[in-house]
């Protein structure tokens, strides 16, 4: 029998020591990182203060109405329910842009839907909090309330009519008027209602360095001191009965609900509703005014208490000047844009910005020397969606699943990318101006379907 030195088994028995130590820190270090990596931080934690982080809570059915739908809206208030249905904001799921965006690998889809179907109904699953505080980690569990119909909505009714009491739990209607006896509960909160735009229409963020979200509308018309509300012009007032006709309700200041924007609707069937649900270009040629080799063209923003263009970052105006020789051939062509550049890569940053604020000018100056020149052709196009962006989507379409697959490979057909929405002929000799109206420029955007 062989004794182990004392020293030795000392050694030894310190190294043992050490190694389970080591082994018990590895252990313990991993258990924290897998609960750290687990935890559910609440979505409040993460996005302090942003209306825009979490849907509006389930809504449960309205007396008399039943399930919060713009279709049961619509069985007595018709009329608004027909403007809604054609509007933008009706088609905001449906929108094959906003599909093609929201299918991207790197999109935080539960985040984009917060806007596009604001109201937790509309949702299969309900958010409950974000692994470890990771937006593209949400924590979801089944929705029992998901009303599939009320989904296809959009941007609904209840968006911006319907909460839930606090006290009662029970669903009500906020309206803006009082005056009338409907069969549900209503509560008259104008300030809500104006200020409901906001939400959505007035939020900057960034998630990461190139997932941005720039959306100032809201900003703009406060920094003009305007008395006026978004309502004022995308909700154009007119006399009406809420409701059907054979209600027998009386006659009252209502507001139209098309919620109609710059001019490029979703689909090439909504172009016949622009003009009459209250569209007209934000910007007017206020002024065309030639000396020696000089043409200069000015712009104003007349119509709009926002900059123009506004919202997405990615809209614009493209100003084409042309000019025509005796025989109508072109001798003179020039292009410029009005709007925001911004940088994508590495990192999303706005790079310039020539947008027009309420009230101000575009002065376009350039310099001609041709003397055939015998008329110029002025046009201004607003732009939502470039060609090479929509060409990009159709080769990235196998991302979507039907059927919205199927349409983003017809978008070109299927989706208006602008709109001609100013055009003006300018005679030299004569120095007339004949300015094309608005309903002929409506009907040739119709037909550049398929451009």
């Amino acid at each position: 029998m062989v004794s182990r030195p004392k020293s030795s088994f000392g050694n030894w028995k310190l190294k043992r020591n050490i190694y389970i130590s080591f082994f018990l820190f590895l252990i313990l270090g991993a258990s924290v990182l897998i609960y750290l990596n687990q935890r559910e931080v609440p979505i409040e934690q993460v996005f302090p203060g942003k209306v825009w982080a979490k849907p509006i809570e389930n809504l449960p059915d309205l007396k008399a109405v039943g399930a919060p739908t713009a279709k049961n809206c619509g069985n007595c208030h018709t009329e608004i329910y027909e403007e809604w249905r054609r509007s933008t904001h009706a088609n905001a799921l449906s929108d094959i842009q906003f599909q093609s965006e929201l299918a991207k690998p790197s999109s935080p889809k539960w985040i984009c839907l917060n806007c596009h179907i604001p109201v937790q109904n509309q949702r299969e699953t309900i958010i409950t909090g974000l692994k470890n505080g990771d937006y593209f980690r949400p924590i979801e569990i089944v929705n029992p309330s998901f009303n599939p119909e009320m989904k296809a909505e959009g941007v609904t009714c209840a968006t911006c009519h319907v909460r839930v009491d606090s006290e009662t739990r029970e669903s009500y209607v906020i309206g803006g008027t009082g005056g009338t006896s409907p069969p549900h509960p209503v509560k008259i909160d104008r300030k809500q209602l104006l200020s409901r735009c906001y939400d959505c229409h007035n939020e900057t963020y960034n998630l990461n360095e190139s997932l941005v979200c720039s959306f100032q509308t809201g900003t703009e018309l406060i920094a003009t001191k305007s008395n006026e509300s978004c309502s004022s012009c995308h909700q154009p007032e007119v006399r009406r009965s809420f409701v059907k006709p054979s209600l027998h309700k009386p006659i009252r200041r209502s507001h139209k609900h098309g919620f109609i924007g710059g001019g490029v609707p979703k689909t090439f069937e909504l172009y016949s509703d622009q003009i009459r649900l209250g569209y007209k270009p934000g910007i007017v040629l206020s002024n065309i005014k030639i000396e020696n080799n000089t043409v200069e063209l000015t712009l104003t923003n007349t119509s709009a208490d926002h900059h123009v263009t506004t919202g997405d970052p990615e809209r614009f105006y493209r100003l084409t000047l042309i000019g025509l020789n005796k025989k109508g051939n072109i001798v003179f062509k020039e292009e410029t844009t009005i709007g925001q550049e911004w940088s994508w890569s590495p990192s999303a940053k706005k790079v310039s910005d020539s947008r027009i604020p309420s009230g101000k000018n575009f002065v376009w100056t350039l310099e001609q020397k041709d003397p055939l020149i015998e008329s110029f052709h002025f046009q201004a196009v607003h732009v939502r969606l470039k060609d090479k962006t929509s060409d990009y989507m159709i080769l990235s379409s196998g991302n979507l699943s039907s059927p919205y697959k199927e349409k983003v490979e017809k978008m070109k057909d299927l989706y208006p990318h602008s709109s001609i929405v100013i055009e003006s002929i300018y005679q030299l000799k004569t120095k007339k101006r004949k300015d094309t109206p608005l309903e002929e420029l409506f009907r040739r955007n119709i037909l550049r379907k398929g451009e």
